[in-house]
């Protein structure tokens, strides 16, 4: 070689000095956007349906690829089947379903549920492709993604494949999540119900005495109704006036200590009348902090 070979010219090191250049800044364009497609902004602890999150995982997958139809496959929780949790657009539902029941038959489903990237396959009548990538974290498999596109598209590139599985495993672990606060939810609400059968009056209070919650036993035992409780109203206020300051000192004590405590007091009912009363006090405990009481209020037997 000589040192007019172009390859290695001034003019031939400019080349490829551009050329490493603009493959640097679409590396960085590439990352740049795989930080920004895999960060889901729905509110996961307020659902009370996956749907918000496939939305929005279509609305992102759509800044990638435009899908002709895009659907999502979820496993029910209880059967462990996949059924269609969203296909856009919906009337494309029932073709869908008949092309995932060919795939399960064929056993390209169960292929791609192994696979830990997408496949791409075609429909039964070849006017399509369709891209299959599972839904899954590193516990579980939570469902699959389906996208189809006429098969006079090209095909996609290695990376925006690799974005759409990016896209998809923050959807899978946004979906673990949502299911984990559901169960929470689930369980909060059956504990709610059963301290609402309760004959005794049950509380919980924050770690200035506000209460948090009051089951429904308050209506019998102190004559109010728990939901219309002023924002401000305190345990003492379930109290005899004349017993407040005795017992505010009595409660402090135990939040203090971080003990059980059980205090015999005057109860005041809504009537204005008193009754004798025992409070049975637990401190909520977190990191060695007190974060409020939870206790009963049962009825003192009179000497």
């Amino acid at each position: 070689m000589t040192s007019n070979d172009p390859t290695f010219g001034s003019a031939g090191l400019h080349a490829r000095l551009r050329h490493l250049e603009d493959q640097a800044r679409f590396t960085l364009d590439v990352l740049d956007m795989a930080f920004n497609l895999g960060d889901f902004q729905t509110c996961i602890n307020r659902l009370e349906e996956p749907s918000a999150l496939l939305d929005e995982a279509v609305a992102r997958i759509g800044e990638l690829v435009q899908f002709s139809v895009t659907a999502f496959y979820l496993v029910d929780e209880h059967t462990s089947d996949f059924v269609l949790g969203l296909c856009r657009p919906s009337q494309e539902g029932p073709a869908i379903e008949r092309e995932v029941e060919r795939l399960i038959e064929t056993g390209v489903f169960a292929l791609a549920v192994r696979e830990n990237r997408p496949i791409t396959v075609y429909s039964s009548d070849n006017s399509h492709r369709l891209v299959l990538s599972v839904l899954a974290t590193t516990s579980r498999v939570r469902g699959m993604f389906i996208g189809a596109m006429p098969r006079t598209e090209k095909n996609l590139s290695g990376i925006l494949l690799s974005l759409l599985s990016l896209i998809l495993k923050h959807c899978a672990n946004a979906i673990e999540s949502f299911e984990l606060y559901r169960l929470l939810r689930e369980h909060d609400r059956r504990q709610r119900e059963f301290i609402d059968t309760l004959s005794v009056t049950v509380f919980e209070t924050d770690p200035a005495g506000i209460l948090r919650s009051l089951n429904r036993a308050a209506a019998t035992q102190f004559g109010i109704d728990p939901a219309t409780l002023p924002p401000a109203a305190g345990l003492l206020d379930l109290l005899a006036p004349d017993e407040r300051p005795r017992m505010a000192a009595a409660i402090a004590e135990a939040l203090r200590n971080g003990q059980p405590a059980s205090l015999a007091c005057e109860a005041l009912h809504a009537s204005g009348t008193t009754f004798p009363a025992v409070l049975h006090l637990a401190p909520c405990m977190h990191d060695g902090l007190c974060t409020g009481l939870r206790g009963v209020v049962g009825r003192r037997p009179v000497e």
